[in-house]
């Protein structure tokens, strides 16, 4: 006999897809209720569970150890209400009450996480129900350590089953209030062990979901300094100190982590591939490419010894090695390992366009790139097929190319929509603007469209009225809504409208919508009414900011064309430099800032372009350098100090 063990609180949303994935897998269903004030009390009676109340005292374990006290069969399966059980699993999961010899199981849980990745650990779910067979800690509750404990040969295996837990996407931690909950046990547990390597590793993933980074790192550094390495958690603890030293900037440190990690765990494909991630940010492509093809070597790891993220040792590091060929200008080898990455991993539309991209940049022709696309993508459904394939020609600007594949389809939301978009880059907007308008309004592209349309109007020949597209919700927030009504105000000024007040950071990201679309003229238009009446006035709004390469180019002419004038004012040189860095044209891009420089040494922005024009090209010399000697500690050193210097934003 099986029973299903749970404690719950308030878990509605949840607890149905559990109890419906294991209700014809167990034999009886006992459900520990810790304060619910939702229907979950109604919605576990409804499956038959017998349901207890215990008061919530912040103890896992024991809240855990009174559903085993309710329990009458001889073996316990246990789940959280945001976990279910792998689909038709039944057979197998009671062909392992029948194996004698065994005292527990171990189940693969797969944690869903916003990137849409998943994360990949074992865990004991299944065990014998004896007395000495207890839970133990207040939080991330153990139940292994207590039965070796209680039996010192006790064998446990892997049961080869999967749990599926959505508990770690941000919507359910938010929901749950867990953050909090769990910080406030975390740090309950450290007090009364500060020594706890366990205990330090749980608070420092407290404070990584309260975005306190700094805190979680300084944890991690202490638990490290206590645990034992051949702990099953041990590589986790690693890969958590890394992640949070990576994200504060702590290269160095991340480095010799890194280093450290792989001496203990040198089989630990994860390890390898957060290696090569960060030497490819650091555009070390030597020490990516070798870090990447290790994670190949080693493979997907599915006999749990490691938490392990999907694809690191399969799709995840083929798709980086395709952005290194890239780089390095092989891109046959870049396109080799897109495609054999993509028939692993096919459902990311961004990895489908970077082949786009690869085959334009190889082939240099559209119809061999549809040709070659059209080989590779094997949909079966013609329309599902020629959309996909029309949103890669449409990424590439094959425009031509992706209307004649759509022009065979009926019409949908996903059709019409793609179709204005195509139409847009093609310049013909009045064909866009009825194409946006056929998508209905319970479509989730209608916001999109709404948005696209109003650009449409702007830019048509003449320019149309977009008032009655101007609706709060179809224009994102509230500042974009402002701005986009203004600019209508301005375009056509016979319109009585209230002021509407905006600001220029909002005012940039309409503008940059606009030039990508070619909408130069627009775009001054909207600027010398904004009362930007002046080129010098023009330039410094569109080099304010982060950099945005259409923006950038835009000053960048219209600097030149003052200059021509024999007008030379310091921000037209600062322009002109900032452009010709962000495509990579480093000796030009100095001498241009050392010209603004010399006209205004004052202004700290040029001081700090040129800063890192010298950084960049400093850069440029140690990568050719670790090209010959990719492991030489001075070089390696000295690229990553350069690379923090290099990644600020431009100013």
């Amino acid at each position: 006999m099986l029973s299903l063990c749970m404690i719950v609180k308030d878990e509605e949303q949840n607890l149905a897809r559990c109890l419906r994935s294991v209700e014809n897998c167990v034999d009886e269903m006992i459900i520990v209720d810790t304060g619910s004030k939702d229907d979950t009390i109604n919605i576990a009676r409804q499956f038959g569970a017998r349901v207890y109340t215990y008061r919530w005292d912040d103890n896992f374990a024991a809240a855990r150890n009174y559903s085993l006290e309710k329990a009458g069969g001889d073996w316990i399966i246990y789940l959280d209400a945001d976990e279910e059980l792998e689909p038709h699993c039944s057979d197998r999961l009671r062909a392992l009450t029948e194996r004698s010899g065994v005292e527990g199981y171990f189940f693969q849980i797969n944690n869903l996480s916003d990137r849409n990745t998943i994360l990949r650990h074992i865990n004991l779910r299944m065990f014998r129900n004896r007395p000495g067979y207890r839970f133990q800690g207040l939080l991330h509750e153990q139940i292994l350590s207590p039965i070796l404990e209680s039996n010192p040969g006790a064998v446990v295996v892997n049961s080869g089953i999967n749990i599926f837990h959505y508990g770690y996407l941000s919507s359910a931690l938010t929901a749950k209030n867990k953050t909090e909950r769990n910080y406030r046990i975390n740090k309950r547990m450290v007090a009364q062990e500060p020594k706890n390597p366990f205990y330090l590793y749980s608070l420092g993933n407290s404070f990584v979901n309260m975005n306190q980074l700094k805190k979680a790192a300084a944890v991690y550094r202490r638990a490290l300094q206590y645990i034992n390495v051949r702990a099953n958690y041990a590589p986790s603890v690693f890969m958590a100190y890394i992640s949070c030293l990576l994200k504060l900037g702590r290269l160095e440190e991340a480095v010799a982590q890194i280093a450290q990690c792989k001496n203990h765990y040198p089989d630990y494909v994860d390890i390898h591939y957060v290696e090569g991630e960060l030497f490819a940010r650091l555009e070390h492509h030597q020490r990516a490419r070798r870090a990447f093809e290790k994670c190949l070597q080693i493979g997907e790891q599915v006999n749990g010894k490691y938490t392990t993220v999907t694809g690191t040792g399969s799709f995840l590091p083929l798709f980086q090695l395709a952005r290194i060929y890239r780089s390095l200008g092989d891109l046959p080898q870049a396109v080799s390992c897109q495609i054999k990455a993509l028939s692993m991993k096919n459902n990311d539309l961004s990895q489908f366009i970077a082949l786009a991209r690869l085959l334009k940049d190889l082939f240099k022709d559209n119809a061999r790139v549809c040709a070659a696309l059209c080989r590779f993508i094997s949909i079966q459904d013609t329309v599902k097929k020629h959309l996909l394939l029309a949103r890669l020609l449409y990424e590439i600007r094959a425009y031509d190319w992706a209307l004649k594949l759509l022009a065979p389809l009926p019409d949908s939301d996903d059709t019409c929509y793609l179709k204005g978009l195509i139409c847009s880059g093609l310049g013909l907007f009045e064909r866009a603007i009825d194409c946006f308008a056929r998508v209905g309004e319970n479509s989730p592209l209608y916001q999109a469209c709404r948005q696209h349309s109003i650009l449409a109007h702007w830019l048509s020949a003449p320019p149309r009225d977009a008032h009655a597209l101007i609706e709060p919700p179809a224009c994102g927030d509230r500042h974009q809504y402002h701005v986009f009504k203004w600019i209508n105000s301005k375009l056509f000024p016979h319109r009585e409208e209230p002021a509407v007040s905006y600001d220029f950071a909002h005012l940039k990201g309409v503008v940059d919508k606009l030039l990508a679309l070619n909408g130069t003229a627009t775009v001054l238009r909207v600027l010398t009414l904004s009362g930007l009446d002046t080129p010098d006035r023009i330039i410094d709004f569109l080099t304010d900011g982060p950099f945005n390469r259409n923006r950038a180019a835009l000053a960048a002419r219209l600097a030149l064309q003052e200059i021509k004038k024999n007008i030379h004012h310091p921000g037209y040189y600062y322009a002109l430099a900032r452009y010709l860095l962000g495509n990579n044209e480093l000796n030009h891009a100095r001498r241009m800032i050392d010209r603004a420089v010399g006209l205004n040494p004052a202004v700290p922005r040029y001081q700090h372009l040129r800063n890192q024009i010298n950084c960049k090209n400093a850069l440029k010399t140690i990568i050719s350098l670790l090209a010959e000697y990719p492991d030489h500690p001075l070089y390696n050193r000295y690229l990553i100090e350069l690379q923090k210097k290099t990644a600020e934003t431009f100013i």
